[in-house]
């Protein structure tokens, strides 16, 4: 369920994506009475502790100040898992200037490692131009993937199959996502026989802080990945920004087999068209399209010094492309676009989408539908409000989105 702790549209919707990684499922039918109330207790604690620190925050510096607390608290009290994502939130809306957000982002990886260290979960460092590129992997179960500490760095992988294999999943997020985020919400595909690979691209968590700077051709890090695991057939799930850039390597390498957008992404322009007026949209189209760079940088560093959004799309936005001025951000992710690059995709397609998505126009959906020509097929599903999963890459109702991602990979196994 998508909550409400904050009236600012932005922070709310990353409140209830932090929860995600937090809260526990509900209870299967194989539980007692007496560990499904203890589950109910722990979420319900969970939720008071995150409105109470939500109603603390007025503004950017509240917010890192806040989670920034709550996150010393937690790890003092060794609940790994909420410092976490606590350290988490506290990093996310800091400049990439801050010491602060270096400290944020060391121990939200910190925590994380002993939050999960009984898993059998391997770390990875994928050669990768100059530098490398993370990858984290949980091997199906049952299989014979060794008991390590998750701060462990394997190489060389280790390449058998894991026993009773169904397949591989690629993971990887988009704009502004940590690899790890993903493992709470997917780490049970392996017990239903399922190899999850996660990693992060150029532009992305770790691979930005090694230099990589954020790219539209996505085939070149999953070509990278593919290589160093030998792995010749896989289903790759693309998250957020990651429903462009996953049929974006599916278009270019087919040992991609099937191809999950979570949610779908047309655009890079959309991230900031989608928040304008048709009318103020068809003009900053013009003025990009002019190279009116000086008058597009003025008017939007004013924008961004009253809207909060704005100002961390753009700043994020510059940090993870590697340039420092709108207008170059604005050019830069102009050349994220499908229509470059799916008349290409011919592959089993499954594309997601929130009704209420604050960042992605939901009327994509239909559009990327009839320029799939030539996929072997394509599965479609809208979330909405009265089912759930109406909101960005279904935050507040994920197990909807899990659910179908399951039913699709089954119903396409190669």
């Amino acid at each position: 369920m998508f909550l409400h702790f904050s009236d600012d549209e932005q922070m709310n919707f990353q409140i209830n994506r932090a929860l995600m990684s937090v809260l526990s499922d509900p209870a299967p039918p194989s539980q007692t009475d007496e560990e499904a109330r203890m589950l109910a207790d722990q979420n319900a604690r969970t939720l008071a502790e995150i409105t109470a620190a939500a109603s603390k925050i007025t503004d950017m510096e509240s917010w890192s100040a806040t989670w920034w607390a709550a996150a010393e608290k937690a790890r003092t009290e060794q609940r790994f898992k909420y410092a976490a994502a606590y350290y988490r939130m506290a990093e996310f809306y800091l400049p990439d200037t801050s010491v602060r957000k270096e400290e944020c982002y060391r121990l939200f990886r910190e925590c994380f490692d002993l939050a999960y260290r009984e898993d059998s979960m391997e770390r990875f460092e994928v050669p990768y131009q100059n530098t490398y590129l993370p990858a984290i992997r949980l091997k199906a179960r049952p299989g014979s993937a060794p008991h390590l500490c998750s701060s462990d760095i394997v190489s060389p992988p280790n390449l058998h199959s894991a026993e009773n294999e169904r397949g591989v999943i690629l993971i990887h997020g988009g704009y502004d996502s940590f690899m790890e985020e993903f493992y709470p919400l997917l780490k049970e595909y392996p017990d239903k026989g399922y190899t999850i690979l996660l990693f992060e691209g150029p532009g992305q968590g770790q691979a930005r802080k090694n230099g990589l700077v954020f790219t539209y051709e996505w085939e070149k890090p999953v070509k990278a990945i593919l290589d160093y695991f030998h792995l010749n057939s896989v289903a790759i799930l693309g998250i957020s920004w990651g429903g462009y850039l996953a049929p974006r390597a599916a278009a270019f390498d087919k040992r991609i087999h099937r191809v999950i957008c979570c949610d779908i992404f047309y655009w890079g322009l959309d991230l900031i068209l989608s928040r304008l007026s048709p009318l103020k949209g068809t003009v900053l189209r013009l003025l990009l399209l002019t190279g009116r760079r000086e008058l597009i940088n003025s008017l939007i560093r004013r924008k961004m010094e009253s809207d909060l959004d704005l100002n961390w799309k753009i700043t994020h936005g510059m940090y993870i492309t590697g340039t420092t001025a709108p207008y170059d951000f604005l050019k830069n992710i102009e050349c994220h676009r499908l229509t470059d690059c799916i008349s290409l995709v011919t592959q089993d397609v499954l594309l997601l989408a929130g009704a209420c998505d604050q960042y992605v126009p939901v009327k994509r959906m239909r559009q990327i539908e009839r320029k799939l020509t030539h996929a072997s097929s394509v599965t479609s599903r809208i979330f909405t409000a009265s089912e759930g999963g109406e909101q960005h890459c279904q935050v507040g109702g994920f197990n909807l989105a899990r659910t179908e991602i399951e039913t699709f990979l089954s119903s396409t196994v190669t």
